[in-house]
Order: C-alpha cells, then sequence, then structure tokens
C-alpha cells in the first residue's frame, strides 16, 4: 500500500468525515483494511497514494493541495526519521507516527492548519 508521510496521522485519527460519500467510505475501507492487518507493508509516497484515490484534491493523479500537505509530509518524514520510497510495516510506521507526533505537541503544530483537525485533535487514535 502506497501512503503520504501525514496520512499516518490522518488514519489514525479518523473519525469517520470526509469530503464527500466516495471518500469517506474509501478512507474507512482502507483504516479498516490496516486495522485489521497491521503488518501490511507500505511505501511511503511522494504525492498522491491509494488513500488519495477518492480525494476531491485528486485531479488527474495530482494534488491541488500539495503546497499545504508537503508541509505536513515534510514535518512527518523528519520527526519519524522516513524516507520517500521507503518500505515499512503499517505497525511500525503507525506507532513512530504516534509516539513522536500524535502523543506530543508537534501533532499540534504538524496538523494546525489542516481543516479537520478539530475533529482530529478531539478523536482517539487507532
Amino acid at each position: 500500500m502506497n501512503l503520504r508521510p501525514h496520512h499516518l496521522l490522518c488514519i489514525q485519527k479518523f473519525t469517520g468525515h470526509g469530503y464527500d460519500t466516495d471518500f469517506t467510505e474509501h478512507m474507512k475501507s482502507i483504516v479498516s483494511e490496516l486495522k485489521d492487518n497491521p503488518h501490511t507493508q507500505i511505501t511511503v509516497t511522494h504525492g498522491c497514494d491509494d488513500l488519495c484515490k477518492k480525494c476531491p484534491n485528486n485531479i488527474n493523479g495530482n494534488c491541488t493541495s500539495l503546497e499545504k500537505t508537503a508541509l505536513m509530509d515534510n514535518s512527518v518524514l523528519s520527526i519519524c526519521n522516513l524516507t520517500y520510497g521507503e518500505n515499512i510495516l503499517w505497525e511500525k510506521a503507525m506507532s513512530k507516527a504516534r509516539e513522536l507526533i500524535l502523543k506530543t505537541d508537534k501533532f499540534n503544530s504538524i496538523c494546525a492548519a489542516c481543516q479537520w483537525f478539530e475533529l482530529c485533535r478531539k478523536g482517539d487514535s487507532l
């Protein structure tokens, strides 16, 4: 599975809300798959990933909000010591993101500009 770095956070904080029904159902499917199969191998991906397939900001495989999300991606890469193209088990990537970001103040600084921040801030992690 291909995942952008900041999606390591989004997946863990997902509360069942999304841009539209198609996106939300797709997100639920990804979240469920990873929860049921924590040994899933993921590839840290630059740009649109498997989660982005139903995102309205994905226009022909290009993210229209890349400038904003790239800042979040780069922060997650740096803090979690990950690199683009790296293959890692979901459970290991999830754990790194949870311990180094979601359980710290770094979550606020990385995600505060995101439109979903208030929902994620109030929700529990996977």
